[in-house]
Parts: C-alpha cells; sequence; structure tokens
C-alpha cells in the first residue's frame, strides 16, 4: 500500500526562519527602532515634522513656558527629553536667566540644539542618557519640563518617572507636560499593540524603543495623583495636543 503524506499549510506566524523566527515576529520587529536611534535618523528633518503634525505648533511650543513665572533670576529648570529645544524659545522670552538642564537620549537631536541656542549654552547643561533611569538632584529644580516625550511609558513606568520628578521639584514647584493624548478606547488599542511588538522580541533584545503609548487625559491625571502631584490643570487643548501642570 502506498504511504500517503499530507502537508498542512502553515500559518504566517508559524513560518520559521533558518534562526527558528516566526515571520511575523520579523514583520513586527522592523516597525520598531531603539529610542536614541530613532530619533538619531530623523534628527533633521524633526522640526519640519513636527511643525506639519502639532497643530498651531507655535503657539503649542509657546504655552509650555505659560505657567513659568516671568523673572531674571536664576531659576533652575529640567528639560526631559529635550530634543532640538523648541520649548527653549518661549522658556528663556520668561527667563532669560534661567539655568536648564536638558536631557536626551539622541546625539543628533543635542547638536541641532546646541547649534540652535550656540549663544545660551552658558545657561544650558545637556545630558545624553535616558532620563527613565538618570538620577535626579532632590528638590533643586523651580519647574520640569516634558514636551512630546512621554508616550513611551506604561503606567507603572510612569508613576515611577513622576515620582522622581516630584522629588526633583522644590517645594511648590511645577511639572509642565504638553504631549498627545487619546480616547480610552484608543488607550487599549496602543496598548495591545505595545505589548505585541515587545513580545516579538527575545529577552536580549529588550530595551528602549520607540513604541507610542499615549494615554486618555483620565488616565494621566490618574497616574500624576498616584505619584503625589496635586492641582492638576490642563491649559491647553487643541485636537489631541494637551498641555498639563502639575504642582509637587
Amino acid at each position: 500500500m502506498e504511504q500517503q503524506f499530507i502537508m498542512e499549510t502553515a500559518t504566517e506566524d508559524e513560518v520559521k526562519d533558518s534562526e527558528g523566527e516566526s515571520t511575523m515576529n520579523k514583520n513586527i520587529k522592523e516597525d520598531i527602532e531603539r529610542m536614541g536611534e530613532f530619533f538619531n535618523k530623523r534628527a533633521d528633518g524633526y522640526e519640519e515634522h513636527m511643525k506639519e503634525t502639532v497643530e498651531e505648533f507655535e503657539k503649542y511650543y509657546k504655552a509650555i513656558s505659560h505657567p513659568i513665572r516671568k523673572t531674571e533670576d536664576k531659576i533652575n529648570i529640567l528639560d526631559l527629553g529635550c530634543g532640538t529645544g523648541l520649548e527653549l524659545e518661549g522658556i528663556f522670552s520668561k527667563v532669560p536667566n534661567a539655568q536648564i538642564t536638558g536631557i536626551d537620549m539622541s546625539e543628533e537631536m543635542i547638536k541641532k540644539l546646541k547649534e540652535k541656542y550656540e549663544n545660551k549654552l552658558d545657561n544650558i547643561k545637556i545630558i545624553m542618557d535616558s532620563y527613565l533611569t538618570l538620577p535626579f538632584e532632590n528638590k533643586n529644580y523651580d519647574y520640569v519640563v516634558a514636551c512630546m516625550t512621554m508616550h513611551h511609558f506604561l503606567k507603572e513606568e510612569k508613576i515611577e518617572l513622576y515620582k522622581k520628578i516630584r522629588e526633583a521639584l522644590k517645594e511648590g514647584g511645577k511639572y509642565i507636560e504638553g504631549d498627545y493624548m487619546v480616547s480610552k478606547e484608543n488607550e487599549i488599542e496602543y496598548l495591545e499593540r505595545y505589548h505585541e511588538q515587545i513580545n516579538s522580541l527575545t529577552e536580549e533584545e529588550r530595551g528602549l524603543y520607540h513604541i507610542d503609548i499615549p494615554f486618555a487625559i483620565e488616565t494621566q491625571k490618574e497616574i500624576l495623583i498616584e505619584a503625589g502631584f496635586k492641582n492638576i490643570e490642563i491649559i491647553w487643548q487643541v485636537e489631541n495636543k494637551i498641555i498639563m501642570v502639575a504642582e509637587a
């Protein structure tokens, strides 16, 4: 009797390459990049991109400085994910003598910032590192600013980061965050996509990747409150771009 062979068609996630990795996982991996590499590649066109994607671009970045009291004093400001420094023009217009510490992972973005503000470098200290893991000086800053950078972290990571920010602020200091936020339904979709992408990585490949995880306004407020902030208010909202202010 002739032996019969039955061939089953493999599904996409069952197809393996020579190293045993599924085609689906490889496709997902191609969609994500490590944080520093992502911004290094896009530094040249970053500001033009933001002008196209942020509604009322100039007003938005100027509004980041609205909660900052105008003064000639040398106050201390911490700028998280400072990038090319889009928010600094508005800040220096309010506090020209401010001492600003900027933290960013992208060498190329930092170069752009230094070129643009070469006449203010005495007022700017740049640290190339991840603000997620870098320790901050306690009770050292009058204001902490984060602009279009916080939508890459899970709730638990944000709570710990916000606690660190609150501890870095002086008593009564203010945290100013500008970012894009979404509906509760979209928040769930982004989280599902995030876990899909992260689960496609091996333990050795894990790290800080450029994956968007924007939250709803309600979730964002809950996280800030859990981290110990108070007097949270929204001072800007155009489309899905939001600026929030919270007091330490």
